[in-house]
């Protein structure tokens, strides 16, 4: 039978070598949220180096040290509806982004007009460095949106 200090040191071995995937909190700077940012689609999440190719340019200015998340909540017919990004994580080549998806409540006056709500993150380049993926995440944990990082020099 093992004995406790085998299985510790086990287990520091798999996390030293590599065996088990740790998950790192990345610090982000909130940039704004807009009502109107012209996706058209369901729930999606971008990344780039500046605001402005993600459709998001109004919110804030390019800053080289940055790496820029966008996240979209896709088209909403009514007013009322939110996103907004409560952590993100990496975890190998994987940034995962959680967000806080809302609806107005059942029976709210609502503003009757077309929405697109997006929020605007960025974080640390190096932060990003030799990330590959990145998705979103709603409160539910469930998956609502993937993408690609793309690959630059930090």
């Amino acid at each position: 039978m093992a004995s406790v200090c085998d299985v510790v040191v086990a287990a520091l071995v798999l996390v030293n070598c590599g065996g088990v995937m740790q998950t790192q909190g990345i610090p982000f700077t909130e940039h704004g949220s807009s009502q109107h940012s012209g996706n058209d689609s369901a729930a999606t999440i971008a990344v780039g180096t500046d605001p402005k190719a993600l459709g998001l340019g109004a919110l804030a200015s390019r800053d080289d040290s940055r790496v820029y998340i966008g996240v979209f909540a896709g088209s909403q017919n009514t007013g009322g509806y939110g996103i907004r990004v409560t952590r993100v994580d990496r975890s190998g080549e994987t940034l995962t982004v959680r967000a806080t998806f809302s609806s107005p409540a059942p029976g709210a006056l609502t503003i009757q007009v077309l929405t697109s709500p997006a929020q605007l993150i960025s974080i640390d380049r190096q932060a990003a460095a030799g990330a590959r993926e990145v998705v979103l995440v709603d409160q539910s944990a469930a998956e609502r949106a993937r993408g690609t990082v793309p690959q630059s020099q930090p």
